[in-house]
């Protein structure tokens, strides 16, 4: 398959979406291939915008959860303090 095209690119990825693998397009979101990334960023960078909009909120999440983590035990442990956030 021709990936240097965005017509090659597509016909590739329309192979694996109604190939003999079905895969949805959720599944193919997750292929991290350096290739594939790269195809996808040269000829749908939009694309790629949203992708990178998906990976901000991934991380923020995290953080977010690890705060929540870190408050949570922290309060745990301090029955007669506070948290930061109550603070």
């Amino acid at each position: 398959m021709d990936l240097t095209t965005p017509e090659g690119t597509r016909a590739f990825l329309l192979i694996c979406l109604d190939g003999r693998k079905k895969r949805t397009g959720a599944k193919l979101a997750t292929f991290e291939m350096p290739w594939f990334l790269d195809a996808i960023r040269q000829h749908a960078p939009e694309v790629i915008a949203h992708r990178d909009a998906a990976e901000d909120a991934r991380r923020s999440a995290d953080r977010a959860q690890r705060a929540y983590a870190t408050a949570l035990e922290t309060w745990i442990r301090t029955p007669n303090g506070t948290t930061e956030t109550e603070a």
